[in-house]
């Protein structure tokens, strides 16, 4: 059964709810409240009734700023503002929404609707239905079955039959359809005279609504006058209502798991707006869901019954500590520094003090393209100051003023400073010119090694739930919608009370993470590991990476010639043209025409995707699904990274620059955004290809990759301690034909590839669980040859058994697994009476503990490089205690993967520094093996 994702269009169900048909409402203060509790009601209803896996909201960020309006200035140029009532509730409603961790999902230059376009996209392939929660008539065209419309209002769902049934036409028809109608709500005028009916009619006929303006003269005199004028127009109005499928939204389905929402915490803002049956219906819903209906308030005594035993919390509450144990209420004193005195003054009290928070504020959230608007520190609860250095309404200092008096507190190693989602501030600060140092502490990274599985690390959810207080909304001061504006247009007053509770209350978490890291068993693992960390992957971040958009664009064109050459075989094969992206036709040709045995069927009908047309080619030969499964691969990987990639590259710097996530997977593995470097696959010659156009900044230089070579396998050898293992190791054996010539009990120069590929499956799959099942369908053989090659594997390893059972066993007794640098991760599914997710727990208390050592062991190998690094560069300059500083760059960090770019002169001297530290990184019961290579492109560096 598919999981569910509804995508909720904020503003749409926003300017429903307002608009709605019932009385007027207002909080016991006088706010207006219609809109947020018809939006509030809809959102318990399809909470309670509709069940989804996961949820998110998608919303618009500013027409002014849409792409759309670069196409044609008058899109949407005739919009009224919204009346300010709307955008009270409006601010109200992402208030809630933020409180709750429902993720909101916004870019830049794009609209509600594209963002929602392309995280269905991203989806197509997963066993996931996407329902869109709005009935804009723009979203016709995403519609398959895949991807539902669902109407709140009606409580009706939309799917690809259901539209025609009652419209008359499928949805690739929606766009050409559009075309000719335009819009009148986006100022987007059609063909004059041609409404829906009469649109369908002619699309029915011929196609196309540029087959339409071609076929004009056989018309009326006045259709056929009005298409002729509208001719030229006919291509920007296609542009216009067309949604894209390209948005650059950092989208990760995991953090719209509907589990992981804290729907108690909505219940003090139900209160305070005077909701009680909502907020009772509420609660009964978050009781349900185990989200806590009422905040905890107290907590009395050590971990026990009825408490969560990986945090010592109790069960459910989502919260570390005890509203007791926060700093008590102490009357604030916000400073606005906005003359040379003040901030001498201000300067003289952070270095008196001998340690302080700090926070930057912006005009955008990327630090690479951002400007600083000002910056905020704290010293003590209550106690915060907020420099102004730009704003169009308010006194500010100049920039350069500014960065001089900092940088000597900043850059001083001997003031420890305290931040949240430090590496922001610190990439912000770089770009000024100044480098943070000193002993760092991050309260974002703090509270997730302390409980990974809270919903938020954010500083909002923390200051609430952790010591009690509402931060002001940064929409209190930036607006929302097409209102909103960017910090340096807010006055600075304004801005000071915003950004010194930001500093005040940064502060105030780290002492109260300070006491709860002190003596805790992953009090190492922060300050030797995550810690150092974050000045890495600032620098990771600042240095960037070159592409070859030459190269990227010849082979955009390559792809583009491939992806029609299949359409033709495709085409060929049928016997006629149809489109291959409609699931709908898809699945008419596969099932009804070319009677290709169907092999799952969703909630609209019989699947096409990937799975489907892989389970069809295990039945049958068949020439077309192996041709549409290579259509999709090249399709996705053209939409995903060869058009996207050169729109990332900075224009300033000239690179991309990646963002890395700390505090995101569980296990502590990094991850990366804008792009996400994970995901370019390595294994297919289009993904390597891909690979071939990130390249060296400059002729001098080269990148440099060093990769762990089957770091997973040999951490289990060291984990388990089965002799056999760790002597084939040792003696540095081809593991997987050692594995099969013992399995088989052949010499291992009579192993067979089958027999290695088997051994190479299980080898690897150990780890995450491999079963029967699963191995014949990887290898293609029975499940009895594939259940008698694991017991075999078993018996021949007992050692690997033992250390599976440990894990799980471990796991059970103190509720979390635990990596090799002392991460710890909380594992509720083994508590579950549901055998599925017992076993999906047993799964991942194994995969944690070697998943999780290997991002334990690539983070102290980040650290210790940078170091080397950086200490070579300070005694080349201040001493002659070495010859030559590095000049290695670290660029990128790829699953067991790093990149440098490197001067090509200096190349041999400084692979051998990255590889002995790799090595040495935590020393282990087998011998590490770096696979290390350079080139001026990062496949040829394979």
């Amino acid at each position: 059964m598919p999981e569910t994702l509804y995508l909720i269009d904020g503003h749409y169900q926003m300017f429903r709810a307002f608009y709605a048909p019932f009385r007027d409402l207002s909080s016991p203060t006088g706010e207006p409240t219609k809109a947020t509790h018809v939006f509030c009601q809809m959102l318990l209803g399809l909470l309670r009734d509709r069940k989804p896996d996961y949820l998110a909201v998608v919303m618009d960020v500013s027409d002014e700023t849409v792409f759309r309006r670069d196409i044609d200035p008058e899109y949407k140029a005739h919009r009224e503002p919204a009346p300010e009532d709307f955008e009270v509730q409006f601010n109200r409603v992402v208030q809630i929404i933020e409180r709750v961790g429902i993720p909101i999902f916004r870019v830049p230059g794009f609209e509600a609707d594209d963002v929602a376009a392309t995280i269905a996209e991203r989806l197509r392939d997963r066993d996931v239905i996407c329902y869109l929660v709005s009935r804009d008539k723009d979203l016709d065209q995403l519609l398959s079955d895949r991807v539902h419309i669902f109407d709140p209002t009606k409580d009706e769902v939309v799917t690809p039959e259901s539209l025609v049934t009652s419209k008359g036409y499928a949805p690739e028809k929606a766009v050409e359809i559009q075309t000719l109608t335009g819009d009148s709500t986006d100022n987007v005028p059609g063909v004059k005279g041609i409404g829906p009916k009469t649109a369908v009619k002619l699309i029915e006929r011929y196609g196309t609504a540029a087959e339409v303006v071609r076929h004009a003269a056989e018309q009326t005199p006045k259709m056929r006058e009005n298409l002729e004028a509208f001719a030229e127009r006919l291509d920007t109005v296609r542009k216009l209502v067309t949604l894209r499928r390209d948005v650059p939204v950092t989208f990760e389905l995991k953090r719209c798991r509907v589990g992981a929402f804290d729907l108690g915490a909505a219940l003090p803002l139900f209160e305070e707006l005077g909701f009680k049956t909502l907020r009772q219906n509420w609660a009964q819903l978050a009781a349900a869901a185990g989200g806590g209906a009422e905040p905890a308030t107290s907590s009395t005594g050590s971990a026990g019954a009825g408490q969560d035993r990986a945090s010592g919390v109790p069960a459910g509450a989502g919260l570390l500590f005890s509203l007791e144990e926060a700093p008590s209420n102490v009357a604030s004193r916000y400073e606005l520094v906005d003359t040379p005195e003040a901030l001498e003054a201000m300067c003289a009290e952070l270095r008196r003090a001998g340690r302080f928070a700090f926070d930057t504020e912006t005009t955008g959230l990327n630090p690479v393209h951002a400007k600083l608007v000002g910056a905020s520190f704290a010293t003590a609860a209550g106690r915060a100051w907020y420099v102004a250095v730009r704003s169009s309404a308010g006194r500010t200092l100049p920039e350069a003023l500014v960065v001089e008096k900092l940088r000597s507190l900043l850059e001083d190693p001997a003031i420890p400073k305290i931040g949240q989602n430090l590496k922001y501030d610190m990439l912000m600060l770089r770009q000024t010119g100044i480098r943070v140092r000193g002993e760092l502490f991050d309260t974002m990274l703090a509270s997730f090694l302390l409980e990974p599985l809270r919903s938020s690390h954010g500083l909002d959810a923390l200051a609430q739930g952790l010591l009690g207080h509402r931060m002001i909304p940064i929409t209190d001061l930036i607006g929302s919608g097409r209102k909103q504006i960017s910090m340096d247009h807010v006055e600075t007053a304004r801005i000071c009370e915003y950004a010194a509770e930001d500093a005040d209350y940064t502060w105030r978490l780290g002492e109260l993470f300070e006491k709860k890291l002190a003596g805790s068993p992953v009090e190492r693992l922060f300050r030797e590991t995550e810690m150092p960390l974050v000045e890495v992957l600032t620098e990771m971040e600042h240095n960037g990476v070159a592409i070859d958009e030459k190269r990227l664009a010849d082979l955009g064109t390559v792809m583009e010639a491939d992806l029609e050459r299949l359409r033709q075989q495709v085409y060929d094969h049928v016997g006629h043209p149809f489109n291959l992206d409609s699931t709908r036709q898809l699945g008419e040709v596969l099932y009804d025409e070319l009677k290709l045995p169907v092999i799952k069927k969703t909630k609209t009908g019989r699947s096409t995707d990937a799975e489907s047309l892989e389970g069809i080619l295990e039945q049958v030969d068949h020439p077309v699904p192996k041709l549409l499964l290579e259509y999709r691969e090249i399709f996705k990987l053209k939409s995903t990274y060869v058009d996207t990639l050169p729109k990332m590259v900075s224009r300033r710097t000239g690179r991309i620059h990646a963002s890395y996530h700390q505090a995101g997977a569980v296990t502590g593995r990094l991850s990366s955004s804008d792009p996400n470097l994970q995901n370019i696959p390595i294994r297919t010659a289009l993904g390597r290809k891909i690979r071939e156009a990130f390249v060296a900044g400059s002729p001098e230089t080269v990148l440099l990759a060093a990769d762990y070579s089957q770091i997973e396998l040999r951490l289990l050898a060291h984990f388990c301690k089965d002799e056999a293992l760790l002597e084939a190791f040792q003696r540095g054996e081809d593991i997987h034909r050692f594995v099969a010539s013992q399995v088989h009990d052949v010499p291992i120069e009579r192993v067979t590839p089958e027999q290695r590929s088997a051994a190479k499956a299980v080898n690897f799959g150990i780890i995450y669980g491999q079963t029967a099942f699963g191995l014949s369908r990887g290898l293609g053989i029975s499940q009895t040859e594939a259940k008698a090659f694991i017991d075999r594997y078993f018996r021949r390893y007992p050692g690997i058994r033992a250390f599976i059972d440990q894990c799980v066993a471990s796991a059970r007794r103190s509720g979390y697994a635990e990596t090799i640098l002392g991460r710890r991760r909380p594992i509720r599914e083994l508590e579950s009476q549901n055998r599925q997710q017992a076993s999906f727990g047993e799964r991942i208390a194994v995969n944690t503990v070697v998943q999780g050592s290997a991002a334990d062991l690539i983070k102290r190998a980040m650290v210790d490089i940078h170091r080397e690094l950086e200490g070579s560069r300070v005694d080349s300059a201040g001493s002659t205690s070495r010859a030559e500083a590095y000049t290695a760059r670290m660029l990128m960090q790829v699953h067991d993967e790093l990149v440098f770019e490197v001067a090509e002169a200096s190349v041999e001297r400084e692979a051998r520094m990255i590889r002995e530290k790799m090595m040495n990184a935590i020393p282990l019961d087998v011998p590490i093996v770096v696979d290390l290579g350079w080139a001026k492109n990062w496949l040829a560096a394979k």
